[in-house]
């Protein structure tokens, strides 16, 4: 990502409520110019989300 190259982001997200919850990326990352490209659901609340850069 520091570097630019970045051309799919491909992740699992599952919601849990861990008072302001851990970032992602660190302070300060630049946007990235990601468009939502795939969003699937999976058990137990979790989504697959698959992004594309623009």
């Amino acid at each position: 990502m520091a570097v630019g190259k970045l051309d799919v982001l491909e992740m699992a997200l599952r919601p849990l409520v861990l008072g302001d919850g851990i970032p992602l990326f660190p302070e300060g990352t630049p946007g990235l110019g990601l468009r939502l490209v795939k969003c699937e659901p999976r058990s137990g609340g979790a989504l697959h989300l698959v992004y594309q850069a623009a």
